[in-house]
């Protein structure tokens, strides 16, 4: 009788293990977070949620290319509305449990922008800042959102906007994609300007620097 107890927490342990690897297993083999087939998945509904940190990094960052990337441009505007529905779902549904994943709510900041919520824009984006404000990596995809979405930014996330661009301009990969954005963008370059002459010195040469790289590339 004393192996029963062993035995049924064993049993249990394997069922609960059965259940995450079925529930994580279509987030896992659509094919990678860039693939046409893991794009077109997630119109279709066809991806539950992540069950790991893993699967949910995983289901997001398929969700971001989805809604930045070549196909986006292309789609129909019932499959884009369908892939940002099924994406704020799963992330809403993600932070319920995990309240301070910063991609999580970054990726249900641009399905807001995509579907036409702006409450729900500043909302997401806000959370998205104060629950990751030093990562440079999400801090630039608030960026690129905050800039497609910057007629419907709150004050708040307007400021906070400007403190996204200071930080990138502290990391080589991020002031790399500012400077490049600075040719392209005039309305950018002004408020770049703005951002880094508030910066120190050293700082302003290094972006100085790289916006005439860049200018040469």
């Amino acid at each position: 009788m004393r192996a029963v107890g062993p035995l049924l927490g064993g049993l249990a342990a394997l069922s609960l293990s059965m259940y995450a690897i079925a529930k994580e297993a279509p987030v896992l083999t659509y094919g990678d977070q860039e693939s046409l087939t893991t794009t077109m998945a997630i119109v279709r509904g066809e991806l539950g949620s992540g069950f790991s940190f893993y699967g949910q990094k995983r289901l997001m960052a398929a969700c971001m290319q989805g809604m930045t990337g070549f196909w986006f441009s292309l789609a129909a505007p019932e499959q884009r509305k369908a892939h940002a529905e099924n994406c704020l779902g799963h992330a809403l549904s993600y932070a319920e449990n995990t309240p301070l994943e910063s991609l999580t709510w970054t990726v249900a900041a641009r399905a807001s922008f995509v579907l036409g919520d702006h409450d729900g824009l500043n909302r997401y984006l806000g959370y998205a800042r104060r629950s990751a404000p030093n990562e440079q990596w999400v801090a630039g995809l608030r960026v690129n959102l905050a800039e497609d979405a910057l007629a419907a930014l709150s004050d708040i996330n307007r400021l906070e906007h400007d403190q996204d661009l200071s930080l990138m301009v502290l990391s080589r990969k991020g002031i790399s994609a500012i400077a490049g954005r600075y040719w392209a963008n005039e309305g950018f370059r002004e408020r770049i300007t703005a951002v880094v002459e508030k910066m120190p010195n050293e700082d302003q040469r290094r972006f100085v620097s790289s916006v005439r790289r860049a200018a040469h590339n």
